[in-house]
């Protein structure tokens, strides 16, 4: 037996290992890291405001207790190019936009059909309407309730 290929062998043996555990530890952190900022751009996305489920008419793809994010226009209707689609029998494929000033909600009805009522009071199409934290926005057989951003 020739220890010194013995010990030549085991010496290269010993630092392939190390440097497989060092790069494995490297990769490692890697993806923790870049997984760490995917999370940071998503929580400072912003929210200007939320629609809450409150009646979900006979659209079979909304629950109640469901929270739509808004931007700063929002159009809800029951074509697929609206931001929220809503498939209850009663909504216009335009139905509404919700519009935010930077201080006040604004709802629009976009000449649908059933009308969109606000607090149980009826929207005049194409005048918009202003809508308070809140307030009860009804299109079709459905009701929303208005969040503000900074509401809990």
């Amino acid at each position: 037996m020739d220890w010194n290929l013995i010990l030549f062998v085991s010496k290269w043996a010993t630092i392939g290992v190390f440097y497989s555990v060092l790069l494995f530890l490297l990769f490692g952190v890697y993806r923790e890291m870049t997984g760490s900022m995917r999370k940071v751009k998503t929580a400072n996305t912003i929210t200007y405001g939320r629609l809450y489920v409150r009646n979900a008419g006979d659209d079979k793809h909304i629950r109640v207790g469901a929270i739509f994010d808004l931007k700063t226009e929002t159009r809800l209707g029951a074509d697929t190019d609206n931001d929220v689609v809503l498939r209850d029998s009663y909504v216009s494929g335009h139905h509404a936009v919700l519009r935010w000033d930077g201080v006040t909600w604004w709802v629009e009805d976009l000449r649908s059909r059933n009308g969109t009522m606000v607090n149980d009071q009826p929207c005049e199409p194409g005048l918009p309407q202003p809508l308070a934290n809140g307030s009860v926005l009804t299109l079709g057989e459905m009701e929303f309730v208005l969040i503000d951003q900074d509401a809990e």
